[in-house]
């Protein structure tokens, strides 16, 4: 679920999936479930190869929330028992080490970022990390208005009051700067909560669309289209991964069927959370995230709300999860740029799609 996932309407534990969500859209600012998606017959051909169990331990960029559903259903269904592997979830939050941190200090095996410009700068000072691949296809920070006053595309934006984290004026500078227009706007701190914005102190609020708006539909009664309009960056020329699975190059290279094992369990899990969003709500608020006080119809809301962010074209037809290198390289380190970021990897040699070609051979679900 970076950008700041200003990522996940009041700031008590309830709360924590939306500031999950500010905190992504502040930090990258950038962010069509297809049919038929099943749970069936998955190899275990490599679980079936190892009689011991391999242990991995997995960082989380965030609290252990809805934002991580597929993984929470693929541990509580057994896939990754099947694959004989015992996971060890490490949450993340406000105060924890970015994973990594994590990662560079050997204290986790596989990292689940949701903060794509944080994880490419990482590895421009000098880790050896590579992307495997993205529960996200784009990230879901974007732009929530009042249907009285919509934002739908750049020119919306000229001479607004924007309401959002200090971490989001890049990507709004860069939302102008993309569009040829120049930039007259007002910025003014604020947030997580959807409260400014319904009291009109601004035209405009950097969000998590698949949180904030949430909350105007629980607290305020408001209704999608007819009360309110979110977009997301990409639609605003700022497209981005997240929700990205990666590791150290050196443990592909040792441990390249851990590795495949643990992405076919989780595959089968975020196949099987499309079907039923509501199950992986009520293991995040009865099992897994049960110390944050989370609520089951917001979790279940936000689970359904962020199921199309995993599929594009590219995964209709390989399979979800996929990284696209020439969409990273293009449209994406374009808005990277655009946001004044100035080293980028390349991006060629941080991608490493031979995971995922090994778990699928050649289809588009498992």
């Amino acid at each position: 679920m970076p950008i700041a996932r200003s990522f996940r309407q009041n700031e008590s534990a309830p709360d924590w999936s939306r500031r999950r969500l500010l905190k992504a859209a502040g930090a990258t600012g950038a962010a069509a479930v297809g049919g038929g998606l099943l749970t069936g017959c998955s190899d275990v051909g490599s679980s079936q190869a190892s009689s011991s169990t391999d242990k991995v331990r997995v960082a989380l960029g965030w609290l252990k929330d809805i934002g991580f559903a597929g993984f929470w259903y693929a541990d509580s269904a057994g896939y990754y028992a099947e694959e004989n592997l015992s996971v060890e979830f490490q949450g993340g939050g406000p105060n924890a080490p970015d994973t990594t941190v994590l990662l560079a200090n050997g204290q986790a095996d596989i990292g689940v970022h949701a903060n794509m410009q944080i994880l490419l700068q990482a590895i421009v000072k000098g880790n050896d990390f590579r992307m495997v691949g993205a529960a996200l296809q784009t990230n879901p920070g974007g732009l929530l208005s009042l249907a009285s006053d919509p934002v739908r595309r750049p020119r919306d934006l000229v001479g607004a009051k924007i309401l959002g984290q200090v971490g989001a004026k890049p990507q709004i500078n860069a939302i102008f700067d993309l569009a040829g227009l120049k930039k007259d706007y007002e910025f003014v701190p604020a947030g997580s909560t959807v409260d400014p914005l319904v009291e009109k102190r601004g035209k405009v609020l950097t969000c998590y669309v698949t949180s904030q708006p949430i909350a105007l539909e629980s607290k305020y009664k408001m209704k999608p289209g007819k009360d309110f309009v979110t977009v997301t960056y990409e639609s605003l020329g700022l497209p981005a991964y997240a929700t990205i699975v990666y590791c150290k190059q050196a443990f592909l290279r040792q441990r390249s069927d851990v590795m495949e094992r643990f992405m076919r369990a989780s595959i089968r899990g975020w196949q099987a959370n499309a079907r039923d969003p509501e199950r992986a709500a009520r293991l995040v608020v009865e099992k897994y995230g049960a110390d944050l006080g989370l609520d089951l119809t917001e979790q279940t809301r936000g689970n359904e709300a962020q199921i199309p962010f995993t599929q594009n074209a590219l995964t209709r037809e390989k399979g979800i999860f996929r990284l696209d290198v020439e969409r990273l390289s293009g449209p994406m380190y374009a808005g990277l740029r655009a946001a004044g970021v100035k080293d980028l990897p390349d991006a060629h040699k941080v991608v490493d799609n031979s995971v995922l070609d090994a778990v699928y051979r050649g289809r588009n679900r498992l």
